[in-house]
């Protein structure tokens, strides 16, 4: 059989002991009473059939000698160790029954490949020779002289035999093979008569350089007859021509075009591609003063994990059953100033004595000047190195981990296999990355393919990073292409991130997620342009998501949210209570994702500074959505935010359309009259140069050449400002690169919860106004002089002539002056509810008849006076910022910032001035009358 040569020697060894022990052992648990070993007439020692003497017949007792290893192959000494082994373990309640077969053949014998044995080896080329007789002269081909002499016993006869010795109580070895031997050339000559070739029209070919096999066996049958009265039946002539008929038809189901691919006989080699791991394991800082750990601390860490190596790759690694075989090799990069683990001459490194005592012995030291901390650099010259040595797989890795699933070699292979499938991509394009349950969801110690050295030139993550953010950086780069995945269930834990002291301080790389990044897609591009033409990446778009209450309720509606196929969607929830008691169940729920990051702030720091590390620091996508953690999306909201990007590439944002329920109690109705929920809807308004938009529901562009545009901490906490002070420098930004301003995406429609449930809010609309007022001095473009005061001024203005008038009555017992202010505050708050009244009933009607509400009659004229109270709570905050921060003069000139920013022209600043002025001239009258 031409599988069995010595290059094969060591895997069919391998693979058959462990076949061997698994089945016995599985046997003995199972209570099987009957155990029969196939053994094989190859057991005997080699020298008994190496010499050319034709009646070389081989008792049962001709195993052992003065050489045990003295057999063909490992594969027959397998055989000896296992009769061996099914001896020693027979007991009463299992009885043994070993065969030796001597050269089996018959119909269904396997005859196409190269593990054919010799009887239908042969009758396959004198069949292939006659169906192409007439073509080309019928030829056999012979491995060496065709002088081996060998005995072969039919199918019939063997099953016979087995039958009985199963049947009988025999527990000793036994032949089971036919004592009439042949040579090979005489089986030829066999083949050929049975199938109706005439040996003179045959050219036999002799190929000398061919493995040349025993050349001489056949079994002593003394013992089996002795035993079970068996001797064989069937002759080497019935038996051969019964195999050809079968055959025959066999090769009648064949075109005639792959016939000539049967002819001849290969090497097989049973052993499968070799899949081998580079295990990148940089040591560095760990053995300094400055560390506070010993080297014998390190190398106790470094024992940790390979045990953990061994005990979760120890199935791939000798797996039987798998289509490849996994291997690894540990690249151990040690800083040249190491003086504990650093080699000396002629000696091993303590590391690598660790290893070698752990049972792994497949190690290359190198000894790098990087600087101390850098991991990054160690890992890049180890992956040059794995690289250049042909490794399949570099696997980033550090001596603090511990791998915790077996099976992580053959897992992270087959996910490859499946990036490959599902996204049309080169076999070992993409990211794998191991389950991090220290920091669930985070895309640690990534698995690359050569692929991507191949990519970069043996380069595996790029010269600016040094210790942080380098196994982040290749998730990102691959989920351009939806290629990025990580393995829940090949989870790994380790001490990383400050939880314990490293020796070094951590380096970020600054700005990756922009040039860096960028650069690193522009070279896949380039590749892929080569191996797959017309393949586009996926837009990737981040959501970011503020949450103080952590409604996990509500933010499960958000996470559920599906892109499309051309999408790449990661979700970033920042907490900023961490105190919440939600957040467990936040992260037991959505914590392994690695599309969903959840990250807490140390201190409750505001939504603002929440959205700026969730852009700064945790993005590295091309677009941010900015979604309030209570709006109910709609399910095809990343679907319609795709299309309004793609329709718009050049925009600096968008703004969604964020609407409200029904408006159904007074106060829900007064929020909407009083106008502070405007621009919540103003995509359905405006379709481009939109001025600005709540951040509920935002779109915004992530561009190096506005990357330090965040949101202002100088606005309140609370909010109020903000959104529209981002909104204007992200415009202005994206005009100075040549691209768009914001456009309005009426179809991605979030729905907001009435604030309080639907109960009274003023304080939040205050407080809105109280940031919003910073506007007049940041924007002193887009603001203008009112002709009249509002009523929030006009109160405040009376106030204080109140407060003047109380002390003049006390000191003087004269009250004009406080009565005139409090007839005053009472004309203007009148005045005002009066102007409400007559503009939502009368003259602006039109405007509340689109008001999605089910308020009416008295109840309707109740929501118009308390709307009055809102915008006048408002107006107030507005007033009471600018006075607390000092800005008398736009107080004084009566200062308003234009919501519209100019965007429709001079009508919205005179319809404020129209309202006001009116307003005015209705209080001072009303107050005339009352004085009069």
């Amino acid at each position: 059989m031409s599988m069995n040569h010595e290059d094969n020697d060591m895997t069919i060894y391998h693979q058959n002991h462990l076949m061997m022990t698994n089945i016995l052992s599985a046997s003995r648990d199972a209570g099987v009473k009957c155990f029969m070993l196939a053994s094989t007439a190859g057991r005997y020692l080699n020298k008994l059939h190496s010499y050319l003497v034709f009646d070389i017949r081989l008792p049962e007792a001709a195993t052992y000698g003065d050489n045990l290893v003295s057999h063909q192959t490992l594969y027959m000494l397998e055989k000896l160790v296992s009769e061996q082994l099914v001896q020693a373990v027979q007991t009463p309640m299992m009885n043994i029954r070993i065969a030796r077969f001597h050269d089996v053949y018959g119909p269904r014998v396997e005859w196409r490949s190269g593990c054919a044995k010799a009887p239908a080896a042969l009758l396959r080329e004198a069949l292939v020779a006659q169906a192409l007789q007439g073509q080309e002269p019928p030829t056999l081909k012979i491995w060496d002289d065709g002088q081996q002499h060998v005995s072969f016993l039919h199918i019939d006869d063997c099953i016979d035999a087995v039958i009985k010795l199963l049947r009988s109580d025999s527990q000793e070895p036994l032949n089971i093979g036919s004592d009439s031997y042949i040579s090979i050339q005489e089986l030829a000559n066999v083949a050929c008569r049975v199938v109706g070739l005439k040996k003179a029209d045959v050219t036999f070919v002799y190929n000398t350089q061919k493995p040349l096999g025993v050349i001489s066996r056949n079994p002593n049958n003394e013992l089996i007859a002795k035993k079970l009265d068996w001797k064989p039946n069937v002759s080497l002539e019935e038996g051969m021509r019964t195999t050809a008929e079968w055959m025959r038809g066999e090769i009648i189901k064949l075109s005639r075009e792959s016939l000539k691919l049967l002819r001849g006989s290969e090497f097989v080699d049973p052993r499968p591609d070799p899949v081998v791991f580079a295990i990148l394991l940089p040591l560095t800082a760990h053995t300094t003063p400055e560390s506070g750990l010993s080297g014998e601390n390190c190398l106790h860490r470094l024992g940790k994990f390979t045990d953990s190596l061994n005990q979760t790759t120890v199935h791939d690694t000798n797996s039987i059953a798998s289509d490849h075989r996994f291997s690894y090799k540990v690249y151990l990069a040690i800083d040249e100033d190491d003086e504990f683990l650093r080699p000396k001459p002629n000696e091993l490194s303590r590391a690598v004595k660790v290893l070698h005592s752990k049972g792994v012995v497949d190690i290359e030291v190198l000894v790098l000047d990087e600087g101390r901390g850098n991991v990054c650099g160690l890992w890049r010259e180890c992956a040059r190195r794995a690289w250049e040595d042909n490794c399949t797989y570099l696997v980033l890795m550090g001596v603090d981990v511990e791998l915790l699933d077996e099976g992580w070699m053959s897992k992270v292979h087959q996910e490859y296999t499946n990036i490959s499938k599902d996204e049309g991509v080169p076999e070992g394009f993409g990211c794998v990355a191991f389950n991090d349950v220290s920091f669930p969801g985070m895309a640690a110690f990534p698995v690359l393919h050569k692929t991507h050295l191949d990519i970069f030139e043996g380069e595996i993550i790029p010269p600016i990073f040094l210790n942080q953010h380098g196994d982040q950086y290749s998730f990102q780069l691959y989920r351009r292409w939806g290629c990025s995945r990580m393995l829940f269930d090949t989870r790994l834990r380790h001490a990383v991130g400050g939880s314990e002291n490293r020796g070094y301080k951590k380096r970020s790389a600054v700005d990756w997620t922009f040039d860096t990044l960028d650069r690193g897609i522009e070279r896949i591009e380039e590749w892929m342009k080569e191996k797959v033409p017309g393949l586009e990446r996926k837009l990737t778009i981040d959501v970011v998501v503020p949450t103080y209450r952590v409604q996990v309720h509500l933010l499960k509606t958000i996470l559920s949210l599906k892109p499309s196929p051309t999408c790449s969607i990661m979700f970033i929830i920042i907490i900023d209570d961490p105190t919440s008691p939600h957040i467990f169940e936040l992260e037991h729920t959505f914590g392994h994702d690695p599309y969903i990051r959840m990250r807490s702030n140390k201190t409750n720091s505001g939504a603002s500074a929440s959205r700026n590390r969730g852009m700064i620091e945790e993005s590295s996508a091309e677009w941010l959505f900015f979604l309030d953690d209570d709006v109910i999306p709609e399910p095809n909201l990343l679907v319609e935010a795709e299309k309004a990007i793609r329709q718009h590439p050049l925009a600096a944002g968008f703004v969604g359309n964020t609407q409200f329920p029904s408006a159904d109690s007074i106060t829900t109705a007064a929020t909407i009259l009083s106008n502070v929920t405007s621009f919540f809807g103003i995509a359905t308004k405006i379709p481009d140069d939109v001025p600005w938009g709540v951040t509920a529901n935002l779109i915004i562009r992530r561009h190096v050449q506005d990357k330090d545009i965040a949101f202002d901490l100088g606005f309140p906490k609370t909010g109020g400002g903000e959104d529209i002070d981002l909104c204007l420098r992200k415009k202005i930004a994206s005009s100075e690169r040549g691209g768009d301003g914001f456009f309005g995406a009426p179809d991605v429609i979030v729905t907001h919860p009435w604030w309080n449930n639907g109960g009274r809010s003023y304080k939040r609309f205050y407080n809105w106004a109280h940031g919003d007022g910073m506007l007049i001095r940041m924007w002193p473009q887009f603001t203008y002089s009112c002709r009249a005061p509002n009523c929030a001024e006009f109160l405040i203005v009376n106030t204080g002539f109140a407060v003047l008038g109380l002390f003049w009555g006390f000191v003087m017992h004269e009250w004009s002056i406080f009565l005139a202010s409090l007839k005053m505050v009472t004309s203007v708050v009148l005045a005002n509810l009066i102007h409400d009244l007559y503009s939502c009933l009368w003259r602006d009607v039109e405007r509340t008849l689109t008001m999605k509400t089910t308020v009416s009659g008295i109840r309707w004229i109740a929501a118009i006076l308390e709307g009055t109270l809102i915008r006048v709570t408002s107006e107030l905050g507005r007033a009471m910022g600018l006075i607390q921060r000092g800005d008398w003069k736009q107080l004084m000139l009566l200062k308003r910032f234009d919501w519209f920013v100019g965007r429709w022209g001079p009508a919205t600043r005179e319809e404020e001035q129209k309202n006001t002025v009116e307003t005015a001239a209705l209080s001072v009258l009303l107050f005339a009358i009352f004085v009069l």
